[in-house]
């Protein structure tokens, strides 16, 4: 989803996103990944059960390795495997982008793949707390 800068403070790209990747030495502040490090993307079929256990799932799911060798097993599993760039961003830990002031301790760096994990369990809270629990 594109991000409308307009939401954030004035000075975001300028001081903040510095500042935090700064702090985190340029690396994703929940996995340790480098900024612009080469990694290999790859889907795999997972085997999910529900919670009450009546129904079983599967789901395609996205994984990341950085290690070569691992890479080399893993293809052999999956039909849906790349070589990705990792691109630190800056996530809310709260979630409040229009926040003006946000402190430090509100932000971290995060790897694309760590921040869309991160976010993605806010969301799947809000769902299940607006009940639509349609699955």
């Amino acid at each position: 989803m594109p991000i409308d800068y307009n939401k954030y403070p004035k000075n975001w790209k300028t001081e903040i996103v510095p500042r935090i990747l700064k702090r985190a030495n340029n690396k994703c502040e929940i996995c340790g990944l480098e900024n612009h490090q080469k990694v290999y993307s790859y889907e795999m079929c997972v085997k999910t059960i529900s919670k009450n256990h009546q129904k079983t799932v599967y789901k395609n799911k996205k994984f990341w390795c950085s290690n070569e060798s691992d890479w080399e097993r893993i293809k052999n599993f999956s039909n849906k495997h790349k070589v990705v760039e990792v691109i630190l961003t800056i996530a809310h830990l709260d979630h409040d982008s229009e926040n003006e002031n946000v402190s430090d301790n509100r932000l971290m760096a995060m790897c694309q793949y760590c921040h869309l994990n991160y976010d993605a369990m806010m969301k799947w809270k809000k769902h299940l707390i607006s009940g639509n629990e349609t699955r």
